[in-house]
């Protein structure tokens, strides 16, 4: 009875160990899974905003070199 219990003892250690290690894996699949989606999108927004600020410069020079012309009427 003794050795049963024991045997039974190991065999839930052993299954826990495995939920654990199989648990670990899969939420590190997770976190790669959803790092990747958001760096690609990160990645997308920055170079969108990147576009933008270089609209916005070009814009305010524009507006800059309009200022200084002489007005003609």
């Amino acid at each position: 009875m003794v050795k049963q219990k024991t045997i039974n003892s190991k065999k839930k250690m052993i299954n826990n160990l495995a939920s654990l290690v199989y648990n670990k894996g899969l939420r590190e699949q997770i976190k790669e899974y959803w790092k990747e989606k958001y760096e690609q999108r990160i990645d997308y927004l920055v170079g969108a905003n990147n576009e933008l600020m270089s609209e916005l410069e070009q814009y305010e020079r524009v507006r800059k070199i309009d200022e200084l012309a002489p007005n003609e009427v």
